[in-house]
C-alpha cells in the first residue's frame, strides 16, 4: 500500500512535567530538541511579555522595510540566542530609531519646502519678468494682494463672488489652469484665503516669504527657484540615500534581532500555554515515534527533573497532527496534496498516487524533448532568480515537482520523436523514428486519454469504496457497487450496439443481459443515495452516473494540451520555414542564404521560447486540475492540520523589494 498511498508518522501523546523553579530551562530545552507539536491549553500569563515582543518585532521590521533593495541570509547560534536580552535589542532598536527618525524629520522638512517651491515655481511662471515679486504676497494697510493658482473654472468661480476682489490680474498657465493676482480689502484677506483653500486653490503662505521677499523681480525669483529646487532634489535623494545606508549598515544585525525576537515569541507563546500549578508546570503535545529516543537522550544530558508520560492516540477521541512521511522525490509532490488539504492523521495520505498521476499528466502534455529539456535548464539557472526566497521548503517542493515532471516530459518526447515540434523534420531535414506513435494521431490520442481517465477516475472509486467500508458508510458504499457495476456492463453494451465494438472477454454475454446487469447497477445506485440522502437521492442519482461521464470526458484535454502545443509549434515552424526558402529568391547567393539563416534563428529562439511557457503553464495547470478535482475530491478529505514543532528557528531570508 506504500506504494500507492503512505501512511503518515505514527505520534504518541506526550505529558511533560517539570517544577515551576526549572520552567525555563525545561522550555529551552523542548525548543532545543524541536520535536513536540505542543497543544494549547488556557493561556492566561506571559500576556504581557508577548505583546511587548510583538511590538518590537513591528519595529525592527518597520526598519528593515525602509531599505529596499536590502537581500541577506541570517543565522543565530544558541549561544547568541541564550546571549542576547530583549533590553539589549530594544536598547539598539531604540537607538536606532532615533537616528533614522532624526534623518526622517529632516527629509520630510526637504520634501514638504520642495514641494511648496515647486508649486511656486508653477505658479509664477507665466507672470512676466519685470513684475515686483511684492505683488504674489503683499499686505498693506488698507489694501492687499495675493497669488491665486488653479482650474480656470474655480479660480473664475471665486472672482465671481460679489464685494470680495477688487481688481485681478490672469495668467494662463497651460489649457486648464491660470495663476491670477487679486487685489482685495486689508480686512477681507483672511476670508479671501480661507475660501480659496476650500476650493482647493493654491497660494503662497507666509512661510515661503523668506524665498520671496529677497528678490526684486519675478525674474530674479524665478532663476532662484531653478537653483533652490536642484538642490534640495539633491538633498532629498542624499538623505533618502543615507537612511537607507544607514538600515543597511545594520542590516546583518537587525536581521538577527529579527530571528532572535522571533524564537523569543515562540518560546512565550508556548510558555502562555503550559499549565501552571504551585510548584508545578505541564506541557502537553504530540511526539513522533520515531523522535522519543532524541527527547529522552537530550533530556539525560540536563540536571533537571522532568516527567513525561506516553500514551498512543485514540481514534474519535485525538486529532494528532500529520507529519508527512514521504520518501525520495515523492517529497516534492506534497506541495499538490497541501493545496488540497493536509491528510487527517487517520487516513492516508495520497501524495503517492499523486506524484504518479501529475507527473504522467504532465508528461503527456508536455511530451516534447526539446521543451522539456528547456524548461529542465530555465528550472536550474534562471527559477531560483525569479522567487524572493529560494530556501523555503514550499519553494523546494515546487522545484522538484517541475524537475521530476519534465523528466518524464524528455522521456516520453524522446519516445515520441517530438523537439520543438516537427522543427528537426521541417527545418534540419532530420527524421528521427518515433516509437510511440500515439502523440501524433490525434483520434487515437483521444482515445487513449478517455482510457486513462476511465482508469484513473475508477482507482479513485476503489479507494472510495475503501474507505466507505471502513467508515461502515452503507448508502455511499452501495453507490460505488452501483457504479462500478453499471460502467462494467454499461459502457461494453454501449460499445457493442451503438459502435459495433465488441470488448474482450465479454463478448459471450448477450446485449440483453449486459443491459440488465447495467440496469441493475442504476437500481443499486438510486438505492444508495436514497440511504445517504433520504428523499433527494431519487434526483441525485442520475448526477452520479453522468457525473462519471463528465470526468472521463474531462482527461480528454491530455491529448488537447499536447496536440496544441504541437500544431501551434509546427505552425510557426512552417513559418519560418518560409522565410528561410524565401529569402534566398529575394537576395541571391550565398549573402540571400546567410540573411535567412540570422533572420530566422533569433525568430526560432523566441518562438519556441513562447510555446514552452505555454506548454508548461498549460501542463501544470491542467495535470493539477485532473489531480485535484477529478481525483482527490472522489474519496480525499484532507482535513488535518500539518505538525508544526516547537522549536528554535536559526535560519532566516530578509528580501525587501
Amino acid at each position: 500500500m506504500g506504494l500507492l498511498l503512505s501512511k503518515p508518522s505514527e505520534m504518541v501523546k506526550i505529558n511533560a512535567a517539570f517544577l515551576q523553579a526549572d520552567k525555563e530551562k525545561a522550555l529551552r530545552l523542548l525548543q532545543e530538541a524541536g520535536v513536540i507539536d505542543i497543544e494549547p491549553v488556557e493561556a492566561e500569563k506571559i500576556v504581557r511579555e508577548y505583546e511587548r515582543l510583538q511590538s518590537l518585532r513591528e519595529r525592527i521590521n518597520s526598519l528593515i522595510q525602509k531599505a529596499k533593495g536590502l537581500a541577506i541570509n541570517v543565522s543565530i547560534t544558541g549561544l547568541e540566542l541564550s546571549s542576547i536580552e530583549i533590553s539589549r535589542i530594544e536598547k539598539d532598536v531604540a537607538s536606532l530609531q532615533d537616528e533614522v527618525a532624526l534623518l526622517e524629520g529632516k527629509l520630510k522638512h526637504v520634501r514638504e519646502t520642495l514641494d511648496s517651491l515647486k508649486m511656486l515655481q508653477t505658479a509664477i511662471n507665466p507672470l512676466p519678468d519685470t513684475m515686483e515679486t511684492t505683488e504674489i504676497y503683499y499686505e498693506g494697510r488698507h489694501l492687499s494682494s495675493i497669488l491665486l493658482t488653479g482650474k480656470r473654472e474655480t479660480i473664475n468661480e471665486l472672482v465671481e463672488k460679489p464685494g470680495l476682489i477688487k481688481a485681478a490680474h490672469s495668467f494662463k498657465i497651460d489649457e486648464e489652469q491660470v495663476s491670477i493676482i487679486v487685489y482685495v480689502s486689508s480686512q477681507d484677506l483672511n476670508q479671501l484665503l480661507s475660501l480659496a483653500s476650500s476650493m482647493g486653490i493654491w497660494y503662497p503662505g507666509r512661510q515661503l516669504l523668506e524665498f520671496i521677499q529677497p528678490h526684486k523681480s519675478i525674474g530674479l525669483l524665478k532663476e532662484y527657484l531653478g537653483k533652490k529646487i536642484t538642490e534640495l532634489s539633491e538633498e532629498d535623494e542624499s538623505l533618502e540615500g543615507k537612511i537607507v545606508e544607514k538600515i543597511k549598515s545594520h542590516g546583518e544585525i537587525l536581521g538577527k534581532y529579527l530571528l532572535i525576537v522571533e524564537n523569543y515569541i515562540e518560546y512565550y507563546k508556548v510558555s502562555g500555554i503550559t499549565t501552571d500549578l504551585k510548584h508545578l508546570s505541564a506541557v502537553t503535545g504530540w511526539l513522533p515515534r520515531d523522535a522519543v529516543r532524541i527527547l529522552e537522550d537530550l533530556i539525560r544530558k540536563i540536571n533537571i527533573p522532568i516527567l513525561i508520560e506516553y500514551r498512543d492516540p485514540v481514534r474519535g477521541v485525538d486529532n494528532p497532527p500529520t507529519k508527512f512521511n514521504n520518501k525520495g522525490v515523492i517529497r516534492y509532490f506534497q506541495l499538490v496534496t497541501r493545496l488540497y488539504g493536509v491528510p487527517s492523521y487517520w487516513e492516508h495520505d495520497p501524495t503517492p498516487l499523486i506524484m504518479y498521476s501529475f507527473a504522467f499528466f504532465f508528461g503527456i502534455m508536455n511530451a516534447d524533448a526539446g521543451y522539456a529539456l528547456a524548461g529542465f535548464i530555465s528550472i536550474l539557472l534562471i527559477m531560483d532568480k525569479l522567487v524572493e526566497n529560494p530556501y523555503s521548503n514550499a519553494y523546494k517542493e515546487f522545484k522538484g515537482l517541475l524537475i521530476v515532471s519534465n523528466i518524464i516530459s524528455l522521456v516520453l518526447g524522446l519516445l515520441s520523436g517530438s523537439f520543438f515540434g516537427d522543427l528537426l523534420s521541417s527545418i534540419l531535414n532530420i527524421n528521427i523514428p518515433a516509437i510511440l506513435t500515439v502523440f501524433s494521431q490525434p483520434v487515437e490520442f483521444i482515445k487513449l486519454a478517455l482510457l486513462i481517465g476511465l482508469i484513473h477516475i475508477n482507482i479513485a472509486h476503489v479507494l472510495a469504496t475503501m474507505k466507505f467500508i471502513r467508515e461502515k458508510r452503507r448508502g455511499d458504499l452501495l453507490n460505488e457497487v452501483g457504479l462500478f457495476i453499471s460502467e462494467l456492463f454499461g459502457i461494453p453494451y454501449v460499445l457493442k450496439v451503438f459502435f459495433r465494438y465488441e470488448v474482450p472477454f465479454l463478448t459471450l454475454i448477450p446485449e440483453k443481459i449486459l443491459l440488465y446487469l447495467a440496469l441493475l447497477g442504476v437500481v443499486i445506485v438510486i438505492v444508495g443515495n436514497y440511504l445517504s440522502m433520504r428523499g433527494l437521492g431519487f434526483l441525485m442519482w442520475v448526477f452520479q452516473l453522468t457525473g462519471i461521464l463528465g470526468d472521463v470526458m474531462s482527461y480528454v484535454r491530455l491529448a488537447g494540451v499536447s496536440l496544441a502545443s504541437f500544431y501551434m509549434a509546427s505552425s510557426f515552424n512552417i513559418m519560418v520555414k518560409l522565410v528561410i526558402n524565401g529569402l534566398p529568391t529575394i537576395i541571391p547567393g550565398v549573402a540571400g542564404a546567410m540573411v535567412a539563416y540570422i533572420v530566422s534563428a533569433p525568430l526560432l529562439l523566441l518562438i519556441h521560447l513562447l510555446v514552452m511557457v505555454l506548454s508548461q503553464m498549460g501542463a501544470f495547470v491542467h495535470s493539477l486540475r485532473l489531480c485535484m478535482l477529478e481525483f482527490l475530491m472522489k474519496f480525499y478529505d484532507g482535513s488535518g492540520r500539518e505538525y508544526n514543532p516547537f522549536s528554535i528557528v536559526a535560519f532566516k531570508r530578509i528580501v525587501v523589494s
